[in-house]
């Protein structure tokens, strides 16, 4: 029985050898053409993750300094950042995309130029620059990563795309990945809700010191600050508009209808006048008791429900607003 077993064993290692013709098989690079997109080895060590927060309303280019990284090239690719550069114009560094799912690089032409990409809101690389969520540019004079986002982009929206340098050779496997986690906020959004009474023209308030935080953060201005800049009768610079709630869009040439600053709005959440017809509701800020009223107009039915968009920009800084969502139930 023994005979057995060890005639069956040597018969398995023959099969063995005879199957392998070259011991080098096991062991040689695959070396990629043009067409094919390299695997990513996974190397944690050589991935920098990067957290980008960019604002509605104040969307700006923000910047990753290569030399910041100067360890993690050297540790990497065994090279200076200037090295790498240098390498970009001769050939011999790669800069391209990595599809972080499939886990390989994406070899796809610059889309933006011949300096970076577009990215759809999936992170994917495309061409078109109109409907683009997010781009990315290399400055190779400034040694930098120039990460920009659509100003049309939403508040919420999250996106992820990675880019990295690669050593030519027959695999990528010497490289520097960059992690890209870009989000849209909007810290200048005030969600609110309020129930007017019942009764002609009764109101109900929202206190501005409730979002001292919000005002202070978005305007760099206190409350009382904020009220003492308003357009009125001293003739501020902090203007109140009333927004479009479906476009986002913030009306800046309506004059205040109601008491100032103040409008009449009407169903479609839009200025009118206190005797248009349709006309449904009055936002008025208060300064002398630093409020917000929201008023009803006569003969409104109970239970009925508005929502309407309200803001205050510094029309000498227009990066300084903050604006409100208010959904309103009559009772």
């Amino acid at each position: 029985m023994k005979k057995i077993k060890i005639l069956i064993l040597l018969s398995c290692i023959a099969v063995g050898l005879c199957g392998c013709d070259d011991y080098n098989d096991f062991t040689s690079k695959h070396v990629y053409d043009d067409t094919e997109n390299p695997y990513l080895r996974v190397d944690a060590e050589a991935k920098a993750a990067i957290n980008m927060e960019f604002e509605v309303g104040r969307f700006e280019a923000q910047i990753v300094k290569l030399d910041d990284y100067s360890d993690k090239f050297q540790n990497e690719m065994n090279m200076t950042v200037d090295q790498v550069i240098a390498g970009l114009k001769n050939g011999s560094i790669l800069f391209y995309n990595i599809n972080a799912s499939k886990g390989n690089w994406d070899k796809s032409e610059m889309t933006k130029g011949t300096t970076g990409w577009y990215y759809n809101t999936a992170g994917g690389v495309m061409s078109d620059s109109e409907t683009q969520t997010a781009s990315l540019d290399i400055d190779t004079e400034a040694k930098t990563l120039i990460v920009n986002v659509n100003e049309q982009a939403k508040a919420g929206t999250i996106l992820n795309f990675n880019v990295g340098f690669a050593i030519d050779g027959p695999d990528y496997d010497r490289y520097v990945r960059f992690a890209f986690n870009v989000s849209v906020t909007d810290p200048s959004l005030i969600i609110a809700s309020v129930s007017i009474p019942e009764g002609d023209y009764s109101n109900t308030t929202i206190d501005f010191n409730d979002y001292a935080e919000t005002i202070s953060y978005n305007l760099g201005l206190s409350v009382e600050e904020f009220l003492a800049k308003l357009d009125t009768e001293t003739g501020g610079s902090i203007h109140m508009s009333v927004i479009n709630i479906g476009t986002g869009e913030w009306d800046v040439t309506s004059d205040y209808t109601a008491n100032p600053p103040g409008y009449w709005i009407n169903n479609l959440g839009a200025v009118c006048s206190w005797n248009d017809a349709g006309f449904s509701m009055f936002a008025e800020t208060n300064s002398d008791d630093q409020v917000l009223s929201i008023g009803r107009a006569p003969a409104l039915s109970a239970g009925t429900n508005f929502t309407i968009g309200l803001g205050y920009k510094d029309i000498e800084d227009e990066t300084k607003f903050f604006s409100f969502i208010i959904s309103v139930t009559l009772e």
